[in-house]
């Protein structure tokens, strides 16, 4: 039986052949703002390299296809199936109720508060990561902000704590909406 209850993954076999894999979550967390934030086949090619510290060895032997596909299955923690039955690498920020980048002090505090892990010291698996991030309280502040921002309400209060913690615009979504004004006053 894989996952939790087991040791965790340190590598993965690719055509037969161990891997070392690097597992800390931090290459995961910026997979997930680089892929909101800059280009995704740079973001892809650049976690890939971090993952695989014998990248190059994989491309040199072609297992490139495969590499990608244990790659997703260890970000999926080993489950062959997510909640949205895949991993959508297309998500936008605004559809999302955190970021990474400005929700570090309100993340770092959930996990040493109720963890007592240290996200600037500890060297955490992915894994374990992600399972703590499942089970942070409701009572946690950055759970109460998450829940701000997903409001979709008409209580006037939660709707001001709504635009109060709104998250910025990522770079994608600024451009965007400097072309349409500048369409926009092209039309006029």
């Amino acid at each position: 039986m894989e996952g939790m209850y087991n040791k965790l993954p340190h590598s993965v076999r690719l055509n037969g052949e161990k891997f070392i894999i690097n597992t800390d979550f931090r290459i995961f967390v910026d997979f997930e703002y680089e892929m909101q934030e800059i280009d995704q086949n740079i973001a892809i090619n650049k976690v890939l390299k971090r993952f695989y510290p014998a990248f190059s060895l994989i491309i040199e032997q072609n297992l490139l296809t495969e590499a990608v596909e244990k790659f997703i299955w260890f970000y999926q923690c080993g489950k062959e199936e997510i909640e949205s039955n895949k991993i959508n690498l297309k998500t936008k920020k605004s559809e999302n109720a955190f970021s990474y980048k400005h929700d570090d002090l309100y993340i770092w505090g959930a996990y040493n508060m109720y963890f007592k892990v240290d996200l600037t010291k500890d060297k955490i698996h992915w894994w374990k990561f992600k399972a703590m991030w499942k089970t942070i309280p409701q009572e946690a502040e950055f759970n109460k902000i998450k829940g701000y921002r997903s409001y979709d309400g008409k209580d006037k209060n939660l709707k001001e704590l709504k635009e109060y913690y709104k998250l910025p615009l990522s770079k994608a979504e600024q451009q965007d909406k400097i072309r349409r004004e500048q369409i926009y006053e092209a039309l006029k």
